[in-house]
């Protein structure tokens, strides 16, 4: 199994990486390790240089925590496009950003990446949080492949995305979110990916706030659920879209 979307380089994981990291390759395939920063990318890059053929980086920028110097991040991918499996997390975030101008500015920052995407040819993975239909409209005729990461969007808008050919990737929110249980019913298994978004969105908040890579298995059990489907079915499906999407050399 494949986590896509996992920020293994926060600070809450310092202390026992070694041990998460280990279990990790115990019960997984691979964990792509995805960045909202500039510093964030510059460790995620070096986990995937000691853990290579199994911990895949995507470089991005976040729309609202992403710091005051975008290019940077972009220059940190163009010098590293033949080590990263996607531009990501980038995009548009309207849930924190009420301001118009500033949205603006998300959209104007947000094209940049998507041109960038496009000239390394690698997949762009989008945090698209109450502006999801606004990055499908940047994106769909922009000749690039995408991943709609942590998606929370409506049901119908899910079905333009896939039909466009892109990605939806379900979080561990199908454990405890309506509206995610009720897409995840509807998003063809060919064009379904799993993630976890650790540290966030913890199944088990109560016992442990950290999220983790291997609880993808959790959101795979409810899906298989609600779709009459087997767990293992569901594990395959989104394994094999993350290697073809993201072009994974797993070893």
């Amino acid at each position: 199994m494949i986590d896509i979307h996992a920020h293994l380089c926060f600070g809450d994981y310092d202390k026992d990486m070694h041990e998460i990291l280990a279990r990790c390759r115990r019960e997984m395939s691979a964990v792509i390790v995805g960045t909202a920063r500039y510093d964030e990318g510059v460790k995620a890059l070096e986990l995937s240089r000691k853990n290579h053929g199994f911990v895949f980086p995507t470089l991005g920028y976040h729309p609202t925590e992403g710091g005051e110097n975008p290019e940077k991040i972009m220059n940190l991918i163009k010098a590293n496009s033949d080590r990263i499996v996607g531009v990501g997390e980038v995009g548009l975030d309207h849930h924190w950003e009420k301001d118009v101008s500033k949205q603006a500015k998300q959209q104007e920052i947000f094209s940049r990446f998507i041109e960038l995407a496009k000239t390394i040819g690698k997949p762009l993975v989008i945090h698209s949080w109450d502006a999801e239909n606004e990055c499908f409209q940047m994106v769909k005729d922009a000749g690039v492949e995408a991943v709609f990461h942590c998606f929370s969007g409506s049901r119908e808008l899910a079905k333009e995305i896939t039909e466009r050919g892109f990605y939806i990737s379900v979080s561990t929110m199908v454990l405890f979110s309506k509206n995610i249980r009720k897409m995840s019913k509807d998003i063809p298994l060919d064009r379904m990916l799993l993630e976890t978004d650790s540290p966030f969105l913890s199944p088990n908040k109560e016992q442990d706030p950290r999220n983790y890579p291997w609880n993808i298995k959790l959101s795979a059990a409810k899906i298989a659920e609600l779709r009459g489907d087997s767990v293992e079915n569901i594990l395959r499906a989104a394994k094999e879209n993350a290697i073809g999407v993201f072009g994974l050399k797993i070893t």
